[in-house]
Order: C-alpha cells, then sequence, then structure tokens
C-alpha cells in the first residue's frame, strides 16, 4: 500500500511537473499570418501537453520593446525579431546561442541564406521563421501594348533596357521602371556585377565591380532614361506607381502578390535579370530567438523545430503563399494555388547571405544618403562609393 501511494505521488509529481512547462512567445504576424501560426502552436500544444502563451507586438516597435525588456527583466522566452537584430542582440548578450540544443543539425535543413545572418562569430542565435527575397515584378498588359511578349521577362540587364525604352512613353508619365534608392534595394544591382558588400568585416564597394553595379543603376534614370526617379522624395514610389500602372518594371517581393492580385492588375514575376556575374537576389526576413533569461530554454528550442519543420512550412507556404524557411519543402509548395511562388523559390537559390552588421540602420542610412548623390548627379559613382566604403568602415570600427 505504501509502495502504490509513493509510486502514485511520483507520477502526480510528474504530472505536475509537465503541466507547468509553458512557453511566452511575441510575434508581430499580419492578421493572415497569426492565424497560420495560432493553428502551429495549438498543434504544438496538444502534441506537448504544454501552454504556449502568444503576444502579438506592432512589428515597427520590435526593437524597442524587446531591449526594454531586456533592461527590466520582462522579457519572453522567445520573440519574432527582424534579421537585421539579431547580431546586436547576440553581441549585447541578450539571447543564446543555440548549438547546443542542435541548431547546427537543424539550420542544415533550412535556406543558407536566411540562416547565415542568425551566425554571429562560429554561434548559432537564432532561427528563420520567414525569409524572403526580391524579384522582377512586370505588367503584362502595357508589355502587349509596347510589343513585347507578356510572358517573357528580361533576362538579361541588356534586355532590361531594351525593354524600358519601348515601355517609357513620357508624354502619358508611364515608365519602364520604377526604383529605390536604399541600400538593401541596391544590393542586387552590385551583386549581378559581381560585387560584395561586406568581406572579412570591412565594406568593399570601392571596386570595379562595384563602380559598375551602381552606374548601371544610375544610368537607368540620368541615361536611358527609362527610370521614373521614382527614388526621390515626394515621387510616387514604386509599389504605387506599379499598381497604378504607371512602371512597367518594379523590384518587389511576395508580400505584394496578394495585393496585385486583389486589384486585378494583370502582372508577372520573373528572375532579377543577370549581369556579368548572373543573376542574385538579397535576402529578408525575420528569426525566431529564445532570450537568455528563458528557464527552459530546451523546450523553447523544441518549439522552434517543430515551427520550422518541412509539414509546418509546407502549410505555411501553402496557406500563406509564402516562401518556406525548410529547403525540404520547396518540392511541395503549392504552384498551381500559388503560381508566383515558382519564380521566388528559383530566385532564392541565387540569394546572397545577408552581411552580419550589429547596427545595420545606422551603416544603411549613411548608404542611402551617399546613394542619393550618385543618383542625383552631384557626385560621381566612383566618388560615392570611395566615401561610403570610408564611412561604413568607420562606423564598423566603433562597433
Amino acid at each position: 500500500m505504501k509502495k502504490s501511494f509513493t509510486v502514485f505521488l511520483i507520477v502526480t509529481v510528474l504530472f505536475q511537473i509537465i503541466l507547468a512547462r509553458s512557453l511566452s512567445i511575441w510575434v508581430s504576424y499580419n492578421d493572415e499570418e497569426y492565424r497560420t501560426f495560432t493553428e502551429i502552436v495549438q498543434n504544438y500544444e496538444e502534441l506537448k501537453g504544454i501552454k504556449v502563451e502568444i503576444q502579438r507586438i506592432p512589428f515597427n516597435g520590435t526593437e524597442q520593446k524587446v531591449l526594454t525588456a531586456l533592461a527590466t527583466r520582462t522579457a519572453p522566452d522567445i520573440a519574432r525579431v527582424d534579421c537585421a537584430f539579431v547580431s546586436r542582440l547576440a553581441l549585447r548578450g541578450g539571447v543564446c546561442a543555440l548549438d547546443g540544443f542542435g541548431a547546427g543539425e537543424l539550420v542544415d535543413e533550412l535556406v543558407p541564406a536566411a540562416v547565415s545572418g542568425n551566425i554571429i562569430d562560429g554561434k548559432i542565435y537564432g532561427i528563420p521563421d520567414q525569409t524572403n527575397c526580391i524579384c522582377l515584378f512586370y505588367n503584362k498588359k502595357l508589355f502587349k501594348e509596347a510589343g513585347l511578349d507578356p510572358e517573357k521577362p528580361p533576362s538579361t540587364w541588356d534586355e532590361f533596357i531594351s525593354y524600358g525604352e519601348k515601355l517609357t512613353d513620357v508624354e502619358k508619365e508611364i515608365f519602364g521602371f520604377g526604383m529605390r534608392n536604399t541600400l538593401w534595394w541596391t544590393l542586387p544591382f552590385f551583386y549581378t556585377f559581381g560585387a560584395r558588400f561586406i568581406d572579412k568585416g570591412k565594406c568593399v564597394l570601392n571596386t570595379e565591380e562595384a563602380v559598375e553595379g551602381l552606374q548601371f543603376k544610375v544610368d537607368l534614370y540620368s541615361k536611358y532614361k527609362i527610370e521614373a526617379g521614382a527614388w526621390k522624395a515626394g515621387a510616387v514610389e514604386p509599389d504605387m506607381g506599379f499598381q497604378n500602372e504607371k512602371y512597367a518594371m518594379v523590384l518587389s517581393g511576395p508580400w505584394r502578390i496578394k495585393t496585385l492580385l486583389n486589384i486585378g492588375i494583370n502582372f508577372g514575376v520573373g528572375m532579377i535579370p543577370r549581369g556579368p556575374a548572373g543573376t542574385a537576389t538579397t535576402v529578408g526576413g525575420t528569426n525566431m530567438v529564445i532570450f537568455r533569461g528563458t528557464k527552459d530554454k530546451e523546450l523553447a528550442f523544441d518549439f522552434l523545430k517543430f515551427l520550422v519543420s518541412k509539414e509546418n512550412q509546407i502549410r505555411w507556404a501553402n496557406e500563406l503563399g509564402q516562401i518556406p524557411v525548410n529547403v525540404n519543402s520547396f518540392d511541395d509548395v503549392d504552384i498551381i494555388k500559388h503560381p508566383y511562388l515558382e519564380t521566388f523559390l528559383h530566385q532564392m537559390k541565387t540569394a546572397v547571405p545577408r552581411p552580419v552588421i550589429p547596427d545595420y540602420p545606422a551603416v544603411e542610412n549613411v548608404v542611402n544618403q551617399e546613394m542619393e548623390a550618385a543618383l542625383s548627379g552631384k557626385r560621381s559613382v566612383e566618388e560615392t562609393l570611395f566615401v561610403i566604403t570610408e564611412k561604413v568602415n568607420k562606423l564598423l570600427e566603433e562597433e
């Protein structure tokens, strides 16, 4: 009788321990993403017999909220943060390295370019929950009106210029292309010409390849006159110009697809045109991090592993029309339901990893200001890139 009672107590205690296990997560998904995420969480709760508390926070205020929570020791167990924020959190000691929980094996299943921004000093500090890249969006109606094949986007930058000249009608205020000025949107121009932004912790934009890449972008506006000046302050920005059928081609991401379909724009998606170094794209997205103060880190990592599993990433892609972070899911994406995703899946394979910089926004602000001088003709491309390289390297040294 005493033995049975002891067994009963042990089982009761173990059961209470299991019930006591819980997780808290901060996320910044939109309504559709949040709905799918909560369903995945519910499946995990049923599978593990635990409780997961989810709190939605604004995406734009995530960084400050997380930093405040770390300072006041009120951080959750897990949070979804922008990929550029992970290195800052890691260097501040706010998040824990995940290598000891099996992250090394897990990331082998994930999109390499999405993983790279989570690796700081050889250790893994985050797991990508969402990834994206950019492709070339083009208006099929305007293509047809210009005598171009609406099913054949330009495959090279030379073709791109030729197409742009046919598509541009200044009197109708229609331009072949609308572009942004910022670093993230300019990186594909550098990459397709064989340049790199950061190498071994140093900015290396003072190269012949970088000059060619930025000069090409400047020439689209100043020499070939096929770009609308969409990068200027107060101008119609690229997405709106494309939506209004004033810009025939823009660079954009999978997040724009649903809006364009709802509006009824007849558009296509092509790979970013090839330059001397081929086609390439930049990478964006978000990552899940586990805070250093999290008590049950093994459980937190187990949830992340569940979230990015092949099955859940197939579901994420097919329900939301987004690129899965698990490469083993690519072949199971429903491209009949989401035909535009096929191009993004191919383009994602050319994504160049985002450079790991502790204060990426500060670096981008410097680059953006200097590039605008080149685009507006106030400074040569060569001088612009020399100044950018000097200023960025100074910032990197201060960090």
